[in-house]
């Protein structure tokens, strides 16, 4: 590819980490038409904008593979799982309405932009209000409406879902797309589970579920079927290249190796599986079987924040803890798992997950004039410590920038895309209403005392 003479923007002076080898230099990123058009140390280039990456990192955009669109924050905590979902979760689901998945999108997509995500996979309710302020915010969506019929009014539903891949699979220059999303093989019932199948192979669209999560999942469905919940979902699904699955927390060998054999990709959330008590993902045996795994935070009630760089952190303390091993999982592939191992979950690595020229210009910038990032040592033949400290000191709130499709959302800080003054009134106006329809009020407002 020819290099222009001037671009639409130029990423000027920073130490930039291609994630497409383990290599990182000093230099510049060049952007056309939201792709990558260079890069390399001092482009001459003139540009409409540029971004001062000095003593910045520029790394791809990070990947959330797996979390849902809601809004309760702090509202049900510290309660086993199967009462958490079935007299909490399900109920508040069944009381959302459109406004309320526009506010939760509103909030969601903000922190996210602030956090340095810029693609995620959004498993909730009412997909075209999350379509819609994805337009607006920028980043690119992947949208699989949560398809529940074990429970009636507590999801969507199939014909829900086929009407929203109509409406919405492809808006916003492409950066949305629709999925189908069966929440669970627990919460769905065996003729939906093949009709989603039919429906999104179809349309070639992707499939995104929940499997082998808790103990109570793995029992529920060997009771009722005499299998794993890997093996029943293979067989009334069909397990394939187009399915990912979160958590994975409950797999033996043998569904590991179904996994792998049906090249499943799997996204790994190590915060909320600790913080329900679910257990711990068996990742470096995943990853050692080929599995393409990819990180996400789950929901904001589950974790309560969709910091990917505190999933990194805690996704390798996690395998270090399990396998009583400090050397498994270590910083280099967990950063892949945020960026390029992410994207190739999502069958995205051909235009995003790492910089290089022709892919889209998902990117973020991440300031290191923290001292929770010092020491830093780095020099041309050697990019030191930078990849430990990213995953093992960073925080969310380090981004500066972000950049999706060329166009910047966020620069030095603040939030360009979205008003944070309007998102903020919405959500607390709006979550206040839910609280009440939802029934929550004795629950969240009571459990000290609070009136």
């Amino acid at each position: 590819m020819t290099k222009p003479s001037s671009v639409d923007l130029l990423i000027r002076g920073g130490i930039v980490l291609p994630m497409d080898e383990q290599t990182a230099f000093e230099g510049d990123v060049a952007v056309q038409d939201g792709k990558i058009v260079a890069l390399g140390p001092d482009l001459q280039m003139q540009a409409t904008e540029e971004l001062d990456a000095a003593d910045r990192v520029v790394l791809p955009g990070l990947v959330n593979a797996h979390m849902h669109e809601c809004m309760e924050r702090g509202w049900f905590e510290d309660l086993p799982f199967d009462i958490w979902l079935n007299e909490h979760a399900q109920p508040k689901d069944r009381a959302y309405t459109p406004a309320d998945q526009r506010a939760a999108a509103l909030l969601n997509q903000a922190e996210m932009i602030a956090s340095g995500v810029t693609t995620f996979v959004d498993m909730f309710r009412f997909p075209g209000e999350a379509a819609k302020v994805a337009i607006d915010s920028g980043l690119r969506a992947i949208i699989a409406p949560q398809l529940i019929d074990s429970a009636p009014g507590v999801g969507e539903t199939l014909e829900s879902n086929i009407a929203a891949f109509d409406d919405w699979h492809g808006a916003g220059n492409g950066r949305v797309s629709i999925w189908f999303g069966p929440h669970a093989p627990y919460s769905c019932s065996e003729g939906m589970l093949l009709a989603v199948g039919e429906a999104a192979r179809d349309r070639k669209t992707g499939i995104a579920t929940h499997l082998a999560e808790s103990r109570w999942e793995d029992g529920f469905i060997r009771d009722k079927t005499g299998l794993s919940p890997t093996t029943y979902l293979d067989r009334v699904l069909g397990l394939a290249s187009d399915v990912i699955v979160a958590h994975t927390v409950h797999v033996d060998a043998d569904d590991i190796e179904l996994l792998a054999t049906r090249d499943v990709a799997i996204a790994h959330c190590p915060t909320s599986n600790m913080k329900l008590g679910n257990g711990m993902a068996p990742v470096p045996e995943l990853l050692a079987a080929g599995i393409r795994v990819g990180l996400g935070t789950d929901s904001i009630m589950t974790n309560n924040n969709l910091d990917l760089f505190e999933e990194m952190r805690q996704a390798a303390l996690v395998a270090k803890l399990r396998q009583e091993d400090p050397a498994v999982l270590p910083a280099w592939t967990v950063l892949e798992m945020a960026t390029i191992r992410g994207a190739d979950s999502l069958g995205l690595a051909d235009r995003i997950g790492s910089l290089e020229v022709g892919k889209q210009a998902d990117l973020i910038l991440i300031d290191l004039d923290r001292p929770h990032l010092w020491p830093f040592h780095y020099s041309d033949s050697s990019f030191g410590n930078l990849v430990e400290n990213l995953v093992y000191s960073a925080r969310a709130g380090d981004v500066v920038a972000t950049v999706v499709n060329g166009q910047v959302l966020m620069a030095d800080g603040v939030i360009r895309s979205l008003d944070l003054t309007e998102v903020r009134a919405v959500v607390e106006r709006q979550g206040r209403d839910l609280l009440q329809r939802a029934g929550a009020e004795a629950v969240v407002l009571g459990r000290l005392g609070r009136r």
